[in-house]
């Protein structure tokens, strides 16, 4: 977690949300938001980011903490006093004012008469420029969406907050969108503060994204980071797909931990292990689906030395057209998951075939065995 600093466009010192029913729904938290940023707080349904969001907007009053606002305190004051705006899911546009009075609406209301110059440019930044007059029944979705975003940017915010913003566009639009708010973002320089529940959407815009869980945030950091790093098996289950492999502390080589795990020895990078490595004592070991390869039993010969292997079966095959994604039945784990480029596809991996999963141990993570080994899983969520 990231320690407050004077900074940042958001500071957020130690501020929760208890609710009169006795529910917590973000546990004391501290938080920066880097000025100029573009920054997701992401989680699943009812993990606290909307209502942390709320907290910044001011729509929200925190049971404990401070919001600050680069150097202002805002804890206390009304939305409309705080330097934001907030982008919904639902647009709110207003349905009888054209596309050139919703975006200047914040402007007339403040009596700036002169809003034309403003609107225009506001329009081109979003291109809607040749949309101007019409009403926002006439537009899609999409285009309501960056009519939305104008809306707000025209007041000059210091931070644009965006609460699920393209959770009503299809997948398509939705991926256009992702990119068409990230160019925004990045020619107005804005902070940018963006909550979510799509891991993809999180990955796609943000330069950095808070992983929150239960009212608290699990961990901080770029996507990469998280993705290449992550400290617990709630982001690691979360963000994607990761095989993790109860194993056994054997013995350190150098810069590596050697593990036990299915009859094998498996090497673990010393740097890349968040978990006490007491000999004897047990880590979950991490490898994500795309960093192994798959080789056909009768070839095991071919490895390369110094790969970390295991052997198993294949249980399942699905061709997704970039890859193949195979289920492994294997004796450290009833279902690796292992995705295949469809580079040069071997017609003898089919169901049923003997395999051997190998990948560089630099690609291996290691994390505390204590944790749910399946938290933030799709199957947890459904239990």
């Amino acid at each position: 977690m990231t320690t407050p600093d004077n900074s940042g466009d958001v500071r957020l010192s130690g501020i929760s949300k208890t609710y009169d029913n006795g529910f917590t729904a973000v546990q004391p938290l501290d938080l920066t938001v880097p000025q100029g940023s573009f920054f997701a707080l992401l989680g699943a349904s009812g993990c606290g980011k909307t209502t942390t969001l709320r907290m910044i907007a001011g729509l929200e009053e925190p049971t404990t903490g401070a919001v600050h606002l680069g150097e202002q305190e805002v804890t206390h004051l009304p939305p409309y006093k705080r330097p934001v705006n907030t982008v919904f899911q639902s647009y709110a546009l207003f349905p009888h004012l054209d596309i050139f009075e919703n975006v200047a609406f914040g402007l007339r209301r403040r009596g700036i008469k002169s809003v034309k110059k403003q609107v225009e440019d506001m329009l081109e930044l979003v291109q809607l420029g040749e949309q101007a007059r019409k009403k926002p029944h006439q537009l899609s979705g999409g285009q309501q969406q960056r009519v939305a975003v104008a809306r707000a940017l025209i007041n000059h915010p210091k931070v644009l907050l965006l609460d699920e913003p393209l959770g009503a566009l299809d997948l398509k639009l939705r991926r256009q969108m992702q990119l068409e708010l990230k160019r925004i973002q990045t020619e107005v320089g804005i902070t940018f503060v963006h909550v979510t529940h799509d891991q993809e959407e999180a990955m796609t815009m943000a330069d950095t994204v808070a992983v929150m869980n239960a009212g608290r945030v699990e961990q901080l950091g770029s996507p990469a980071d998280l993705y290449e790093n992550p400290n617990t098996t709630f982001v690691a289950n979360f963000l994607g797909t990761s095989n993790l492999i109860e194993a056994e502390v054997d013995t350190e080589n150098g810069d590596d931990i050697v593990l036990k795990a299915g009859g094998g020895k498996l090497l673990l990078p010393k740097a890349r292990c968040s978990a006490p490595t007491k000999t004897g004592g047990k880590v979950l070991v991490g490898i994500r689906p795309e960093k192994i390869a798959l080789t056909h039993a009768d070839d095991a010969g071919e490895i390369p030395a110094g790969r970390n292997r295991l052997t198993g079966k294949i249980a399942d095959a699905s061709f997704i057209g970039v890859s193949t994604q195979y289920v492994i039945d294997s004796p450290v784990c009833d279902e690796l998951a292992v995705y295949v480029q469809n580079v040069e596809r071997d017609g003898r991996l089919v169901p049923g075939a003997d395999v051997v999963l190998h990948w560089s141990p630099a690609h291996t993570f290691g994390l505390d065995a204590t944790q749910d080994i399946d938290a933030g899983t799709e199957e947890e969520a459904a239990a």
